[in-house]
């Protein structure tokens, strides 16, 4: 096991740098609507390929993408937080009673805002593969061109998975576009057509990206972390625990202690990909959930059960240190977002993710021990007491405590719903259909008619 404290990073400096940059260049990729970037902006030298590259990264952090409505939609799906504000696109996603089915309808303009905020960072990736190869400047190296062509290749990939995630199978945009007319009449690919396409781009991303100091960036490490998460969605066991293998014997990575390290410290070692903010790019999750008297609007909140858990020294440890209190109100938020600046990151990929992936890949392969041990590694990091062989010796009792921790683990992270419904296990626990999915945005619908709705439409 490889656990270490970590001090504060500073390479985050170089993103900010970067986005200096971009702003000098700020028409360049600002998307219309839907898929939309107008023909008059061009990608033609080293310059503006890395801006247009910072464009992509910024499109994964916008308020429609992991910003904001893709995580919440997800956290209010789920039972660990609850919600707790007055925007109306929000509550429809709140369970009644306690769990149970939703009244989610098509229109929802925050399930519309994910889907064009995806498309978006798909079609800035879009424009990047196509026109970086055709750029004729001496300055702009083979090295430097394949570095962003393997992150726009790593950021299309991400964006469909994370389509496939709320939609299923999905319409395969693969070149620039400039309106949304340029995508009617693109049919829906069946889900396999499109993990088909996600692992050609980590193909491609994976041959032309290498280890880079910087986690704000994509990296080889990312590309690795993404085909870990994918198998182990597709139950290809062998591939999952190569994959995640790979990153845990990487020195780059490693659990940092106490749990609250990771992100109190940008960039720690626990990290292996994350969206970096500023404090004149503000996170906007970090309004949503600070209290008012902390200047936030206190949207959502945890909800009694997760705090309980992450409270309780036998199951949260030192992870209770999430919970936040403020202290007039006595309301009860979520400490990822404690900066008064609000430039905290968000976590695409760390490290103790890959330690729960192989655990839970080890015991679907009979490797009850090396599951055990690395559910353990994960508990000790949290100073909770590990599990012993009585509770962990057949392989349901393993799973159900491979699902336990990553609950606790990722308490405020968007895994919940999405680790439910990969293992069928949504209708024991919050009362939905097993092979749920989100329907598709009433306006795509009206505007598209080559586009099939989902069965929850």
């Amino acid at each position: 096991m490889k656990t270490i404290t970590v001090s504060r990073s500073f390479l985050h400096l170089a993103s900010f740098l970067l986005f200096v940059l971009a702003l000098s260049c700020d028409d360049l990729l600002q998307p219309e609507p839907t898929t939309g970037v107008s023909d008059k902006r061009s990608i033609y030298d080293e310059k503006s390929a890395n801006a247009a590259l910072n464009g992509a990264y910024n499109s994964l952090k916008a308020s429609g993408y992991y910003g904001l409505d893709f995580n919440f939609i997800t956290y209010l799906f789920a039972d660990n937080v609850k919600f707790v504000g007055i925007q109306t696109y929000y509550k429809i996603f709140v369970r009644q009673n306690g769990y149970g089915k939703t009244s989610l309808q098509s229109d929802n303009s925050a399930l519309a805002g994910v889907w064009s905020g995806i498309y978006r960072t798909i079609n800035n990736a879009n424009h990047l593969i196509e026109k970086v190869p055709l750029v004729d400047d001496p300055n702009f190296t083979r090295e430097e061109r394949d570095d962003i062509l393997g992150q726009a290749y790593f950021i299309r990939a991400l964006s469909y998975f994370d389509l496939t995630r709320f939609w299923g199978g999905v319409q395969l945009v693969l070149k620039p576009t400039t309106s949304p007319s340029d995508v009617e009449g693109i049919k829906r690919s069946t889900l396999e057509e499109t993990y088909t396409q996600i692992l050609a781009d980590l193909s491609e991303a994976e041959s032309r990206l290498t280890a880079k100091p910087s986690r704000i960036f994509a990296d080889l490490g990312a590309v690795q972390a993404l085909i870990a998460r994918i198998s182990l969605y597709r139950q290809e066991w062998e591939k999952a625990e190569t994959y995640a293998t790979r990153l845990i014997s990487n020195d780059k990575y490693a659990l940092v202690k106490p749990y609250s390290v990771f992100y109190t410290t940008k960039a720690s070692t626990e990290s292996i990909f994350e969206l970096e903010f500023t404090v004149s790019e503000s996170n906007p999750s970090s309004n949503w959930w600070r209290p008012s008297e902390l200047g936030g609007r206190y949207e959502a909140s945890l909800n009694d059960v997760i705090t309980g858990l992450l409270k309780d020294p036998e199951t949260g440890g030192n992870r209770g240190e999430l919970v936040l209190e403020s202290e007039r109100r006595k309301e009860i938020y979520n400490g990822f977002y404690w900066r008064g600046q609000r430039d905290d990151p968000e976590y695409i990929f760390r490290i103790a993710e890959q330690y729960l992936i192989r655990a839970e890949v080890r015991a679907h392969r009979n490797n009850l021990s090396g599951s055990l041990e690395d559910l353990n590694t994960v508990r000790e990091r949290a100073d909770v007491p590990p599990l012993g062989n009585s509770r962990y010796n057949t392989l349901d009792k393993a799973l159900q405590a491979i699902e336990d921790e990553r609950r606790i683990e990722f308490a405020v992270e968007n895994h919940r719903f999405f680790d439910l419904r990969r293992t069928n296990r949504l209708g024991a626990v919050l009362g939905e259909d097993e092979a749920y999915l989100f329907p598709i945005p009433l306006n795509q619908l009206d505007r598209d008619p080559y586009l099939d709705p989902n069965p929850s439409n």
